[in-house]
């Protein structure tokens, strides 16, 4: 009889809780596998960041090589002309002559080297070379800082890039609340009509689009004239082409909204539930995922998006970017500027990825391993 009992333990079926543990080492497993991924991922996105931020220092006469620390600051040559190093420094003449006391009414001449204006006005060498010593390892982020619509972009990015997502996630909300189901014939034809939108080149649209923008803002009071009703108009135009979404974010609320089950939404309608109601206190807190995700995806887009706002927005009402690009001169582009402003242009977004870097190991790992 006991050798029975052995000889069916032998071939009896593992033990559920064996089966639990293995799942859990499986999926412990793949946890770290996906955390060292995205740890590797992150050195080799702060390694070109820290190679960005060193050529801030770089110059631009030297912006060809590679430089892995800081360069030594070049001494001041006494013998540069004046005209050669405002365009290189990006310096306002009058606020030169007001730093050095000279006579706003004076002209100097583009050809005149610092040691003939120190010995014209009576400025000691040293004095020269202590004021243009800074430009030579700081002209870059002297150049952007002081530029009068630097701080007014930067603003107008941070504006449209939130206005722009919060507008985004609304209306991809609703949009993918809509077409979870998928019941009615309807709802699958608009359903691919935004998958259509992937198919469609940008710069094949451009044109009408821009002609359809400028009609609709000239009926708006007083847009045709210089001010804040035409900058106003602009920016808010800008966040509703950024917030119309398409293809991308209608497949990730939809395809998630379709997940949730049928069940929670009939109680609640049993319980008297509105629609809104159930989509605020039931759909909504279970939708962190998709939103984190639809936000870190449009986040980079609208932030580091040069063309709409190049082409919607007034020289005087831009973003950060084409403030950046004005950097780039016929003649004369001064690299170290354009560098710093880069660096400045992506510092926020790896802060941001690294801050909220456990939102990419949730979205991964939602649905990758069942249970």
């Amino acid at each position: 009889m006991s050798n029975m009992r052995v000889r069916e333990s032998r071939h009896s079926p593992p033990l559920r809780g064996g089966t639990v543990s293995l799942h859990a080492v499986y999926r412990r497993v793949f946890r770290v596998a996906v955390g060292g991924f995205f740890v590797v991922y992150s050195v080799f996105t702060l390694i070109p960041l820290y190679l960005l931020f060193v050529r801030t220092f770089v110059s631009t006469k030297d912006a060809t090589e590679l430089w892995l620390w800081v360069p030594p600051a070049e001494e001041i040559n006494m013998n540069a002309e004046f005209g050669n190093l405002a365009i290189y420094y990006n310096l306002d003449p009058q606020k030169v002559k007001k730093d050095f006391e000279i006579p706003a009414s004076v002209y100097i001449k583009p050809s005149w080297t610092l040691a003939r204006i120190g010995e014209e006005y009576g400025i000691p060498e040293e004095e020269i070379k202590r004021y243009f010593g800074p430009f030579v390892r700081y002209n870059g982020w002297l150049a952007l800082l002081s530029h009068v619509q630097f701080f007014p972009s930067v603003g107008r990015t941070i504006l449209l890039t939130a206005g722009g997502i919060l507008g985004l996630n609304v209306l991809s909300i609703l949009t993918g609340t809509a077409l979870a189901r998928l019941r009615r014939r309807y709802q699958m034809f608009v359903y691919n009509l935004y998958l259509f939108q992937t198919v469609i080149p940008i710069f094949l649209i451009l044109v009408p689009q821009f002609v359809v923008v400028q009609w609709l803002l000239g009926l708006i009071p007083g847009y045709d004239s210089p001010g804040l009703v035409r900058q106003t108009g602009q920016l808010v135009m800008l966040v509703i082409m950024y917030a119309q979404g398409g293809a991308l974010s209608t497949m990730i609320y939809t395809s998630f909204i379709a997940t949730i089950p049928q069940e929670l939404e009939d109680a609640a309608e049993i319980d008297g539930a509105s629609r809104w109601q159930y989509m605020r206190y039931i759909q909504l807190p279970l939708m962190k995922i998709p939103v984190a995700s639809l936000t870190v995806i449009a986040l980079t887009q609208i932030w580091n998006n040069f063309l709409a706002p190049y082409v919607y927005l007034d020289a005087q009402n831009t973003t950060l970017l084409p403030l950046i690009q004005s950097y780039a001169g016929q003649y004369s582009t001064n690299f170290q500027a354009i560098y710093t402003g880069v660096f400045l242009s992506a510092l926020p977004l790896v802060v941001i990825y690294l801050s909220f870097r456990r939102w990419f190991i949730r979205g991964v790992m939602a649905g990758a391993i069942k249970g």
